[in-house]
């Protein structure tokens, strides 16, 4: 259910981004209430579509020690698709379910740079893809915070994927080393759900 907060955050998206939501996921009737919004390549004239939540950052995440500097107590998710890709329900859905995931444990928890969500089984159909990784974004204009929730900034996580030998290496030798992959491999700005893994 969008709240007049919900909307609040809508319009600093749409500032943000320079264009209005092209489609929009309304949030869960029951706490946490995080919605998923899109603004088109065509529109917002980046060479990608966003995806992006709306309503994870009216909760402020509990920190713990192992919080980096870039990380905000209060939140948003996004991710970048082709301005092809025609399959974005599944995309939104996990946006929506790893913006309500910090506040759905016990004890609450946060998301922030590096970390990982491990799913027992491929993310997206026919994928190698098996885990969650959040990052600072890799896009300019979205890794500093660009809109206030309650006087708190809030910071944009950027959600990408990786398959489950980058999983196990992340977990060996740190995220670090997934970022050299990443560099080695051209990792994407745009999510493709069907690419091989790296290793």
């Amino acid at each position: 259910m969008k709240t007049e907060a919900h909307t609040n955050i809508l319009r600093a998206l749409t500032k943000h981004f320079g264009a209005t939501p092209t489609l929009l996921w309304d949030p869960n009737e029951e706490a946490p209430q995080v919605g998923c919004a899109y603004f088109s390549a065509e529109k917002t004239g980046r060479p990608w579509g966003t995806l992006v939540t709306f309503g994870m950052s009216l909760t402020p995440m509990v920190m713990d020690e192992r919080a980096e500097e870039t990380d905000t107590r209060r939140a948003e998710i996004l991710a970048y698709v082709d301005e092809n890709e025609t399959q974005l329900d599944d995309i939104a859905n996990w946006l929506c379910w790893a913006g309500c995931l910090p506040f759905l444990q016990e004890p609450q928890t946060f998301l922030g740079w590096g970390h990982t969500i491990h799913m027992d089984n491929s993310v997206f159909k026919d994928s190698e893809l098996t885990t969650l990784l959040t990052l600072t974004s890799i896009v300019k204009a979205d890794n500093e915070p660009v809109f206030q929730v309650e006087n708190e900034d809030v910071g944009f996580l950027w959600l990408t994927f990786i398959t489950e030998a980058e999983y196990a290496l992340k977990k060996e030798q740190g995220v670090n080393a997934i970022l050299d992959l990443f560099g080695e491999n051209n990792h994407p700005v745009a999510l493709d759900r069907s690419r091989k893994s790296y290793i």
